[in-house]
């Protein structure tokens, strides 16, 4: 009976040291699962992240990288901004924006301007107002599968129109000042490419009416009329002043082809340059203008596409810089305040 008890016993201990060992080792192995679980989801949320970043929208804002006259090939697919150019009198919003997760965008291009100068703005004189109103749609991520190149095209269309006066001296005195309007139907196919994330070439060719306006002599023109009191013998003399243009004023057809380059040394990131080259046909005169012009553009910084500020120095055409340089050479600021901007995780 005691064997027997002690036997018993025995067998009692060495199934709970099973047992215990088997807990054991199943706990181990449970700490090393949840430890394993731990470090492939930290691993899934960095990928993650990276992820993220890889897919964060390089654009804050569009761009005023543009010439005297506000034209310009290169048109951002995402992002918006309020800009001012000096030498055009005029005051832009510009906005693109995806459509859902696809690679269109949407974009709207509306400029108000005054065809007398920025100064008129400001001054008592009469202005000539005008204003473009361009809707955009266009394609990106044109070269998915490549880290050095990022390419789209834009389609803009839309309507460009102003009004001013002309002076013609030969006519009879009550038409010598006659106001003229201006309309025309604008449409342009452009193709964007972004290299390295810091240079930017694009190129566009269009349809618009224009017109010689800026070309022509400025000219103001004073009204004076004396109001005499019988009773008194008083006189009194007002005067009203008018801005006008004087010469021979001409609309034409015109196909405009646009060349931009924009690119932002490795070493001074906040600091851009930007080249361009204009070349225009007119269908009614069969000859080409040529014009070009440089300037340097202060950048937001992080940002290499989004400009805040610039100086840009311009030859109009070519052929008729040395009949008038004054005329033919411009320097045009610019400057603008980007929105849309998109913050990296």
């Amino acid at each position: 009976m005691k064997n027997s008890f002690i036997l018993t016993f025995c067998v009692i201990v060495f199934n709970s040291t099973i047992t215990f060992a088997q807990n054991t080792r199943t706990d181990s192995l449970l700490m090393k699962i949840d430890t394993s679980l731990t470090k492939i989801s930290e691993t899934v949320d960095a990928i993650k992240e990276e992820v993220v970043e890889e897919k964060s929208k390089p654009f804050t804002g569009q761009s005023m990288f543009e010439d005297s006259k506000g034209k310009s090939a290169i048109f951002l697919p995402n992002g918006g901004t309020f800009g001012l150019n000096i030498a055009d009198g005029s005051i832009r919003l510009s906005f693109a924006q995806n459509v859902s997760t696809s690679p269109i965008f949407l974009g709207l291009d509306v400029s108000g301007k005054t065809n007398d100068g920025v100064l008129s703005l400001i001054s008592k004189g009469n202005i000539s107002p005008g204003a473009k109103v361009n809707g955009v749609i266009g394609v990106k991520e044109l070269f998915r599968k490549s880290d050095i190149f990022d390419g789209w095209i834009a389609l803009k269309a839309g309507y460009e129109g102003s009004a001013f006066k002309l002076y013609n001296p030969d006519s009879a005195f009550s038409k010598q000042i006659t106001k003229t309007t201006f309309n025309s139907f604008v449409t342009s196919l452009s193709f964007n490419l972004k290299i390295h994330g810091n240079k930017l070439l694009a190129v566009s060719v269009g349809y618009q009416k224009s017109n010689n306006y800026s070309d022509l002599d400025d000219i103001e023109l004073i009204d004076k009329k004396i109001i005499t009191d019988s009773a008194t013998n008083t006189t009194r003399t007002y005067e009203t002043k008018t801005k006008a243009k004087v010469g021979d004023y001409k609309a034409f057809q015109q196909i405009p082809i646009n060349l931009d380059y924009f690119w932002t040394p490795k070493n001074l990131p906040r600091i851009g340059f930007y080249h361009y080259w204009r070349n225009a046909y007119s269908i009614e005169d069969k000859k080409f203008t040529n014009g070009f012009g440089t300037g340097i553009y202060l950048l937001k910084k992080n940002h290499p596409l989004s400009s805040i500020a610039g100086v840009v120095f311009e030859v109009k055409d070519i052929t008729k810089l040395s009949e008038n340089y004054g005329k033919g050479f411009v320097v045009n600021i610019v400057a603008s305040y980007n929105f849309g901007f998109t913050k990296r995780k």
